[in-house]
């Protein structure tokens, strides 16, 4: 069964027209994230996140379970984007992607495609990269027929763009985290050249730990000498985040931007906490 471990709610009914809104999902194999912005102005009225095992139960009684409970997937929505978050995906660059190749690159480094979906999605970044991700149909057709008027993204793009932006202030090497329910997204730069981008599993403090410290040591980077962002389920005054302390001397939080934090009802969360989910508005 999935728990609700986010919900963080406006006055949807009032300030526009149910079917007008936008409805924003973020799906992963242990979450999904459901959010509301508002056509009236464009605010963001409403949050939810739930977490899960995918391994343990099928799409379809997880998105059964949500619904019978959602507040916002009670409603009807003519504007769907869904995010899918998942590790099955491979970054191309774009001057050597073609259309017949994502599926050899997704086989070749992810294992066998049968009964998958492959999707595409090009980012905005400079040199030009292109996301391959394979889905199971099985979660495809969930998507299909618990919601309606859908275009497809990947969480991918939205992660790599601000990892990359021009504006970003940082000398040499930025490691980025975003950590979620038994995830962590993490993406590396050094001298403005992006490195990794890769989700990956993770149940404990150890493992976090092993999964930052093994992407450094692909590159031969060193955590004393990099900066380490990070967002999502991590608070301070925990034992994680002392233990990341002892090992990167220079952290920082990727807070969302004011403008995002509208509701009265954010503020029992910690600024970072929600950051990944609504980076995706």
């Amino acid at each position: 069964m999935a728990k609700k471990v986010v919900s963080v709610y406006g006055d949807i009914s009032i300030k526009s027209p149910f079917n007008s809104d936008q409805l924003i999902i973020e799906i992963s194999n242990y979450h999904i994230a459901c959010l509301v912005k508002l056509s009236i102005g464009g605010e963001l009225s409403a949050v939810e996140v739930y977490s899960f095992n995918s391994n343990e139960e099928e799409w379809y009684d997880i998105f059964q379970d949500i619904r019978s409970r959602s507040k916002i997937l009670n409603r009807g929505f003519i504007d769907t984007r869904v995010y899918f978050n998942l590790p099955e995906t491979v970054l191309i660059p774009t001057e050597l992607f073609k259309e017949s190749t994502a599926s050899e690159y997704l086989q070749l480094i992810h294992g066998d495609i049968i009964n998958q979906v492959i999707k595409t999605e090009t980012v905005d970044v400079t040199p030009g990269i292109t996301i391959a991700t394979k889905i199971k149909r099985g979660l495809v057709d969930a998507v299909n027929s618990n919601l309606m008027m859908i275009t497809i993204h990947n969480s991918y793009k939205v992660f790599i763009e601000n990892l990359m932006n021009p504006k970003r202030a940082y000398n040499h090497s930025l490691l980025k985290a975003q950590l979620y329910n038994g995830e962590i997204l993490i993406g590396l730069v050094y001298n403005s050249q992006l490195l990794i981008a890769q989700l990956y599993t993770q149940t404990t403090s150890e493992d976090i730990l092993y999964h930052l410290l093994n992407v450094l040591q692909q590159y031969n980077l060193k955590a004393e000498e990099t900066i380490l962002e990070l967002s999502g389920n991590i608070e301070i005054k925990t034992p994680l985040y002392e233990n990341l302390k002892k090992v990167f001397p220079r952290i920082t939080f990727d807070n969302p931007s004011d403008d995002l934090i509208v509701l009265h009802e954010f503020t029992k969360y910690p600024k970072h906490f929600l950051s990944p989910y609504l980076q995706l508005t």
